[in-house]
C-alpha cells in the first residue's frame, strides 16, 4: 500500500494551517497528491430567530462568509504554489463530518484535527466520526505543538482486535520509514490478549523491524496511560491504533481509550477502524 491521495480537512480554526502544511508535507514524503477540502460553516442564525433577521443582515453574513472562504483558498494556493506535490482546492458548504467522511472515500489518508476546546471554530467530534465512516487510516493532528512528519520512533498499540491489525496495515507507509517501532501489546487481563511478537513477525516480512513489549492494564482509562507514557518514554513522534474495537455507543456512554487518547494525545495519532 502507498499514500497517493491524501485529503485535509480546511476550516476556520486556529490549526487548519498546520494541518495543511502537515498534509502537504506528507504528500511530498509520500509523492502523493494533497485535496484540501474547505467546509464553509453555516449562517449561525437559529431557526426560530431567522423571521427576525433582514435579508440584508443575512446577505452581509453571506458575503463575509465568502470572503473568508476566497482567503482560505488564497493561502492554500500560496502554500502548495511552493510544494512539489499536486495539489486540489475544493470548497463546500453542509456537515463538515459528512463532507469529510465523504471525501475520505476517495483517499488513501485522511488528516483530520483533534478538537480544541478552548476554540470555538474546531468542530467537535469531527475526528472521531470521520474515524468511524472513512473506511481508511485516519491521521489525528494535535491541537497544539508542532510534530516531525517523518517520525524516527512510532509507537504501535497492538491488542489483536481486527481494529488494531488494520491501523497496522494501513500505517506500513509510514511504518517502513521509521528507525525504531515499539509494538506495545496490551493486556486488558480478560484472558484475549495476543502477543506482539507475532505481528512483529509480519511486519518484517513487510521490511518493518519491530520490537515487541507486553504490558498489563485493568480498565480502558489506565490502557490509555500506559500508551501515552510509552509514546513520551521512547520519544515517539507517531502512534498507531485502531479505533473503537467496542461498539462506539459503548464507549460513548462508558468511556473507552479511543475517546480517551483522542482527547489527551500528545502526538499525532494514526486511527483506522
Amino acid at each position: 500500500m502507498a499514500y497517493r491521495d491524501i485529503v485535509v480537512h480546511l476550516g476556520e480554526d486556529g490549526r487548519s494551517p498546520a494541518r495543511l502544511d502537515a498534509a502537504i508535507g506528507l504528500a511530498e514524503l509520500h509523492e502523493s497528491r494533497v485535496t484540501g477540502a474547505y467546509v464553509a460553516p453555516s449562517l449561525a442564525i437559529p431557526e426560530y430567530a431567522s423571521d427576525g433577521f433582514p435579508p440584508e443582515f443575512r446577505e452581509r453574513l453571506a458575503a463575509e462568509r465568502r470572503q473568508r472562504a476566497e482567503e482560505a483558498e488564497r493561502r492554500f494556493g500560496e502554500r502548495t504554489a511552493k510544494a512539489s506535490a499536486p495539489a486540489e482546492w475544493r470548497l463546500f458548504a453542509g456537515d463538515p463530518v459528512e463532507v469529510v467522511t465523504t471525501n475520505a472515500h476517495y483517499a488513501d489518508l485522511t488528516v483530520v484535527g483533534q478538537t480544541d476546546s478552548d476554540d470555538a471554530r474546531s468542530t467537535q467530534g469531527l475526528a472521531d466520526s470521520v474515524v468511524m465512516g472513512a473506511g481508511g487510516p485516519v491521521l489525528v493532528w494535535p491541537c497544539t505543538g508542532s510534530f516531525d512528519l517523518d517520525p524516527a520512533t512510532v509507537t504501535v498499540a497492538w491488542n489483536g482486535t481486527r481494529e488494531a491489525k488494520r491501523a497496522v496495515s494501513d500505517a506500513l507507509p509510514l511504518l517502513r520509514r521509521a528507525r525504531k517501532v515499539v509494538v506495545l501489546g496490551v493486556d486488558t487481563g480478560d484472558g484475549t490478549h495476543t502477543p506482539g511478537t507475532d505481528i512483529c513477525a509480519h511486519l518484517a516480512r513487510h521490511g518493518v523491524t519491530a520490537e515487541a513489549r507486553h504490558t498489563v492494564s485493568t480498565t480502558d482509562i489506565d490502557a490509555g496511560n500506559v500508551l501515552l507514557n510509552a509514546v513520551a518514554d521512547d520519544g515517539a513522534g507517531l502512534l498507531v491504533m485502531g479505533a473503537y474495537g467496542r461498539h462506539r455507543m459503548r464507549e460513548l456512554l462508558l468511556g473507552g481509550m479511543t475517546r480517551d487518547i483522542l482527547r489527551r494525545m500528545t502526538v499525532p495519532v494514526l486511527m483506522s477502524h
